[in-house]
């Protein structure tokens, strides 16, 4: 398989998931404020959410980066992102929100734009993880931080897509040795990472 055929694939996935996908899906919010807590973000900050899905973590970052920033939300799903943009026209107007249909190995943003870049329960499904990785470095800023998170273990998540089957299926979160090979190949230094029954959560910074 091709990469854009990869992509096709999971674009037609998660566009036929959009519809039930809230439903189906439960998030801790402290869990997330304490995760998004090390992004570092500052009011007027240009933040990256990348694999958005319907925007789960949107509100959390308008409010680290006030009205005065910018949250860029990348996902390859035009149906997913319809949805996170249902939920902005739905909250006041005026948010400083940009939508972005690409795939997280072509984000479509200058170099050193974002002061984070967050990706949120979406790693496993991105073709070349280490072009994914390079992406999320080259957009951010010096002193930037990227965040790679999810709410389970990488046992759980792997274990969970190869039960699923389907176009996920072989979808996976790399072991620890892979995912510092993609840090280190980007440019950036490993700040944490950390897996277990509490999540996963990979921390790294750009050098200043």
């Amino acid at each position: 398989m091709t990469r854009l055929d990869a992509y096709a694939e999971i674009r037609a996935f998660f566009d036929r998931a959009a519809e039930g996908w809230d439903e189906n899906a439960c998030h801790d919010p402290d869990w997330l404020r304490g995760v998004l807590s090390r992004a570092g973000l500052r009011p007027g900050d240009a933040v990256l959410d990348v694999g958005c899905g319907t925007g789960v973590l949107i509100p959390y970052l308008l409010d680290l980066v006030g009205p005065e920033g910018r949250v860029h939300a990348l996902d390859i799903s035009p149906a997913m992102l319809e949805r996170a943009r249902a939920k902005g026209r739905a909250r006041a107007g005026g948010e400083p929100v940009t939508y972005h249909c690409a795939p997280a190995e072509a984000i479509p943003l200058p170099d050193g734009s974002c002061a984070a870049a967050v990706c949120y329960s979406a790693f496993p499904h991105f073709p070349d993880q280490a072009l994914a990785v390079a992406e999320m470095a080259r957009v951010l800023r010096p002193g930037g931080r990227l965040i790679v998170a999810h709410p389970d273990s990488r046992e759980e998540i792997n274990r969970f897509h190869a039960e699923l089957g389907g176009p996920v299926g072989g979808h996976a979160l790399p072991d620890d040795e892979t995912m510092t090979d993609y840090v280190r190949a980007a440019g950036l230094v490993l700040t944490s990472l950390t897996d277990g029954p509490g999540g996963y959560l990979l921390v790294a910074c750009k050098p200043a």
